[in-house]
């Protein structure tokens, strides 16, 4: 029971105190909104003179009213001055941003340029790359078109429409894996021209290639039929007269082994045969001198002797020919040719 009439005496007391905080706030509260509305409910007078004689005018306003006043300007003044700053940041935000679109555009309209400048060049490449490709006839390259044409099938070929619908990107992709499928067959391609320029060059550098005249020269009597300078009959010229000067350096056309070194005042004059691999032989006619003799081996490009006048001639010049199997062949088809 005791503890039942504490419990309550302690709650009536700490009522009592929570009343008299409330009653304390509240009337601190009302005294402060008196002195408020005190100090606001004073009047200014705003006087407005103006440089003429004309009538002074007086203006009478609370002050609570002129603070309100004061305080809506502000923040009208703020809120415009925040509106301007941010309009200006993304007026120029929007600037950089069309200037950076147009850069773009540009960059876009020439690289447009290059791939359309790249498709046009690619298509006569694509004819000379199909030619050769014809040409080379190679197992391996045929292999390669089956698989690319079976992937094709696979996935079905776009029809014109479907390309009528594809955006740039996807079109210039298909584009672009047509020229990288294109660029493997010319890689595949050079490959095998690599492969048969090696087996080439094994083969034609024991053959009798390029001019056996060390420096210029020009020709004076080509292959075939002719009227002998000497003889002044029709005959026939079984190989190609080159002119130079006296002394010109004369040199062997291919490797080979010297099988002859002849030297007469007529017909061929001082002259050199030698043989070749693969049934091939030179000569070397109307020498000046040589300076190989029977049974040596000689290199290409060697010098064997020197141009002259030697034999029947009109002037110093070399007379070259090219036999195979013993039969003379024009030399014209192998002079050029290094």
């Amino acid at each position: 029971m005791n503890k039942t009439t504490n419990f309550k005496k302690f709650e009536k007391k700490v009522f009592l105190n929570f009343a008299n905080i409330i009653s304390w706030l509240s009337e601190k509260t009302s005294f402060l909104f008196k002195k408020i509305h005190e100090i606001g409910s004073q009047k200014l007078t705003i006087m407005l003179i103006p440089h003429s004689e004309k009538k002074v005018f007086n203006l009478r306003i609370n002050l609570f009213l002129l603070t309100l006043i004061i305080i809506s300007a502000s923040s009208s003044l703020g809120v415009i001055t925040f509106l301007s700053i941010d309009n200006y940041n993304k007026s120029m935000q929007y600037y950089d941003a069309s200037i950076k679109t147009q850069v773009n555009e540009k960059k876009s309209r020439e690289y447009k340029e290059i791939l359309n400048e790249i498709y046009e060049s690619h298509k006569t490449y694509k004819v000379k790359l199909n030619t050769l490709l014809t040409k080379l006839n190679s197992p391996a390259i045929k292999a390669m078109e089956e698989n690319y044409n079976y992937s094709l099938n696979q996935g079905g070929p776009l029809n014109q429409i479907e390309k009528n619908n594809l955006s740039d990107i996807e079109f210039e992709k298909v584009e672009s894996q047509k020229l990288l499928m294109d660029y493997k067959f010319s890689a595949k391609a050079f490959n095998e021209i690599t492969n048969k320029l090696s087996s080439h060059e094994k083969i034609t550098k024991d053959l009798p290639f390029g001019s056996p005249v060390r420096g210029p020269y020009f020709i004076t009597s080509t292959f075939g039929l002719r009227i002998h300078p000497v003889f002044k009959v029709l005959d026939v010229h079984t190989g190609i007269d080159l002119a130079n000067e006296f002394g010109t350096p004369i040199i062997s056309t291919a490797p080979g082994t010297v099988e002859k070194v002849l030297y007469s005042g007529v017909g061929y004059g001082n002259h050199i045969i030698i043989r070749h691999k693969m049934g091939y032989s030179t000569l070397y006619a109307h020498l000046r001198s040589a300076v190989v003799v029977p049974g040596d081996q000689v290199r290409k490009n060697q010098i064997i002797g020197y141009m002259g006048n030697s034999g029947t001639v009109t002037g110093v010049h070399i007379h070259y020919e090219i036999r195979l199997a013993n039969k003379p062949v024009d030399p014209w088809i192998y002079l050029n040719v290094d």
